[in-house]
């Protein structure tokens, strides 16, 4: 079974030759001078694979963002286990990083949450922000 090892939401993220480029992590508030509007987001995250799993195997992963009212986007993609690597221990755990960049609709000022699914609930994750006015400048 699949674990998740991390799940970040930021202002933008990056795979690249196996590693995962998160810039300003930990995004909790959005300030909007007016909505709706359209945030960019992205999602990292990383997945390892204990030495019994059969590399190949399909999963899915769903990522919803969801609004004070309702949910505003949804996002599938599907992943295979990754090949075990030559060299590495016997006892280590094989990892995926997936980089998601999504443009966030956010219709209304609220709480949100970015609730990640993969293989119909296996793996659950949440992650809640705030969509808030700027403060005023005096």
């Amino acid at each position: 079974m699949p674990e998740l090892d991390y799940m970040v939401l930021a202002d933008y993220v990056r795979q690249d030759a196996g590693v995962i480029h998160i810039m300003a992590a930990g995004v909790d508030t959005v300030f909007a001078p007016v909505v709706p509007t359209v945030q960019p987001f992205g999602v990292a995250l990383r997945i390892s694979f204990s030495t019994t799993e059969e590399p190949g195997e399909q999963h899915n992963l769903t990522v919803a963002f969801i609004g004070p009212d309702s949910r505003v986007l949804d996002a599938s993609v599907t992943f295979v286990t990754p090949p075990r690597q030559q060299g590495v221990p016997e006892h280590w755990r094989t990892g995926l990083g997936i980089a998601l960049q999504i443009a966030v609709p956010l219709p209304q000022y609220g709480d949100y949450s970015c609730e990640l699914d993969i293989d119909d609930g296996s793996i659950t994750k949440a992650y809640e922000f705030r969509v808030i006015r700027p403060p005023v400048q005096s």
